[in-house]
């Protein structure tokens, strides 16, 4: 071999040489972090707080548990779970209303990160007093699959699904975009008569 296929040759080994150390020490694509695809702390909206004294402030009702707005887990999921009790000597009439309320609520909250996959809602009643169906109450609100069904008890959760790879959470999203992207338009205070202090008479209708 002549000297200069000597130099070309040792000069491609040193460009194969060098070519490799690069690929190895080049840093690797940055995969996107799922707490950076899903939208949080919004300049509208409410704020967890609000929504939690929104709910406690119907009258018999008792919020236990309102926790959510964290960030994304590993699989990138985040929601909240909320949970009342009926208070002893109140009958929740309109539980429909109710529910709705609740989610409506929940998804008004622009602090922290939006729900993307599911609202659990809980309810108790007191020792003694007539089963709350929550379930029932959930599907009549439209936010659950009509032919969800279970048995009234106690101590009762539903699961509200807000995942778009979900068919009924896909539904409920659609619902929410109705109004708007999110955070969702802040709900009304609920009619007087959701809920009725056991004794008192039932409340007429307001005359339109």
């Amino acid at each position: 071999m002549s000297r200069t296929n000597r130099a070309v040759a040792k000069a491609a080994i040193v460009a194969v040489i060098v070519s490799s150390l690069i690929a190895c020490t080049a840093p690797a694509p940055v995969a996107e972090q799922p707490s950076q695809s899903i939208p949080h702390d919004a300049d509208t909206g409410q704020s967890i707080a609000e929504a939690r004294e929104a709910i406690d402030a119907v009258p018999g009702i008792s919020v236990t548990n309102f926790a959510g707005g964290g960030a994304p887990n590993v699989k990138g999921n985040t929601g909240y779970a909320v949970a009342f009790d009926i208070e002893p000597g109140y009958t929740l009439t309109h539980g429909d209303l109710l529910v709705d309320y609740i989610v409506r609520n929940v998804w008004a909250v622009g602090e922290g990160y939006m729900p993307n996959t599911q609202i659990q809602i809980s309810a108790g009643t007191a020792d003694g007093a007539p089963f709350f169906d929550l379930t029932a109450a959930a599907v009549g609100s439209a936010w659950l699959n009509p032919k969800t069904s279970s048995i009234p008890s106690q101590h009762s959760t539903v699961i509200i699904p807000l995942s778009a790879d979900d068919p009924e959470g896909a539904r409920n999203l659609s619902l929410f975009k109705q109004d708007g992207s999110w955070p969702g338009v802040i709900p009304k205070p609920l009619p007087y008569d959701v809920t009725i202090k056991d004794g008192d008479p039932a409340p007429k209708p307001p005359i339109s």
